[in-house]
């Protein structure tokens, strides 16, 4: 009887320290071996859905810098140059279309992917992990990197350029999926030193030239295609401001880029030209898209995002189902 009573109160005590907790402890059990597929990935979100506070706050203090310390940091930038185990392209003069190029069919499926950018890519890499299974498409790696508070802006605090020559050595990949943007709603340095206020025509073109760099970066290796992801429209009237503005630099950029290709997902989320909170995935379940701070999509939000993506990849022969093994006649 004491047994039982004594079993009874360790049961309380550890219910009530899970509810308290229920974060950290689903963290825990998710990085056990043990634990269900369903819990692991209950557990990563749960990680993934704590950036959006850690950014607020992050940018709360460092997005009013001055210009002087930006113009200190870039002034004193020195160019990284990429290691010499993947041969370059040799550059080429690429002619400026007068429309948007259209998407080109891969010869052969790509085999190693590389996801990057903002913590952005934290949501939509577990998306694409959870829903491009290697195992289906005959893949070899899928690899997700991603940096919160980050951008192409500040490079002063994070530099993009020298970071992505780096994954690019390391993982040698067929096809690269890149978002920026989320914290580049700021003020700005263009090439000389200038800083410009957010949103006037300065401050707009510094920022292309910004994108125009990553572009012709991406351009010296050898990876086939490049999937630039546009924003959706937004929950929060600020980031409506900067996010049609960002889609249209990304769209023209990639227009004379000819591995680039930019994914359109402005409407992915709106209906009648207005955001819509809740929508409806290949399933048809629906549910609500967004978080509350405009900028991350929740996990069902991502799916859909990446839903549309793949798809794309299908079509455009980057991605190859393998066929499903013969179902043996019912004798």
């Amino acid at each position: 009887m004491k047994d039982l009573k004594f079993l009874s109160i360790c049961g309380l005590v550890t219910y009530s320290l899970i509810m308290l907790n229920e974060p950290i402890f689903l963290k825990s059990l998710g990085s056990s071996p043990i634990a269900p597929t369903e819990v692991k990935q209950v557990a990563q979100q749960v990680e993934l859905e704590g950036f959006s506070k850690v950014e607020s706050d992050f940018w709360d203090s460092i997005k009013e810098i001055d210009g002087k310390s930006q113009a200190t940091a870039q002034a004193t930038e020195v160019p990284i140059k990429p290691e010499p185990q993947i041969q370059k392209k040799p550059e080429t003069t690429i002619p400026t279309p007068s429309v948007t190029s259209p998407p080109i069919k891969q010869a052969e499926p790509a085999k190693r992917f590389l996801l990057l950018g903002d913590s952005i890519m934290s949501f939509l890499g577990v998306a694409f992990e959870n829903d491009v299974k290697k195992s289906d498409y005959g893949l070899e790696s899928i690899k997700v990197f991603y940096k919160i508070s980050t951008g192409l802006n500040r490079i002063d605090f994070y530099d993009w350029y020298s970071r992505t020559r780096e994954l690019i050595q390391q993982n040698n990949p067929d096809v690269m999926v890149v978002i920026f943007g989320g914290n580049d709603d700021q003020n700005i340095l263009d090439a000389n030193k200038k800083l410009y206020a957010e949103l006037t025509p300065e401050w707009e073109k510094a920022y292309e030239e910004r994108v125009e760099r990553y572009a012709k970066l991406l351009d010296e290796y050898p990876v086939k295609k490049v999937y630039w992801i546009g924003h959706p429209i937004s929950n929060v009237s600020r980031y409506n401001k900067f996010f049609p503005i960002f889609n249209r630099i990304y769209q023209k950029v990639s227009a004379v880029h000819p591995k680039i290709e930019f994914v359109d997902y402005w409407n992915t989320f709106a209906v009648n030209g207005k955001f819509s909170p809740i929508a409806a995935d290949s399933t048809g379940r629906k549910a609500r898209v967004r978080y509350n701070d405009g900028l991350h999509p929740t996990e069902h939000g991502a799916k859909i995002m990446i839903e549309i993506l793949k798809k794309r990849m299908i079509d455009e022969g980057v991605l190859k189902p393998k066929p499903k093994p013969a179902t043996p006649p019912k004798k």
